[in-house]
């Protein structure tokens, strides 16, 4: 009797990172800040080329979930957007290994 056919192989991995970061203060001229409208969030698995962004359009909103990241070595950055579309330098680069 012939073997029966083997399981398929499991599909590809995928991963999430949940990206969570602290309301800004003050802007970067050391006035309250009053006009926050929201976040950009960086990411990619070169940490000088992140190249992938996520608009986060609530300031209200402190963290957010990356899902269907593939195996590899990621890095985020975040950055403050204001009502005006100006957006703030980027946040110290955080790392996720997904496996």
């Amino acid at each position: 009797m012939p073997d029966p056919d083997p399981s398929p192989p499991p599909p590809p991995s995928v991963g999430a990172a949940t990206v969570e970061w602290l309301a800004p203060e003050t802007a970067t001229d050391g006035s309250t800040l009053t006009n926050l409208a929201g976040y950009r969030i960086y990411y990619g698995t070169d940490v000088k080329r992140m190249t992938s962004k996520i608009e986060v359009k609530n300031a209200g909103v402190l963290t957010y979930m990356i899902e269907g990241l593939k195996p590899a070595t990621y890095y985020f950055a975040v950055t403050a957007i204001n009502v005006h579309g100006q957006e703030s330098a980027r946040s110290n680069a955080g790392r996720k290994i997904i496996t």
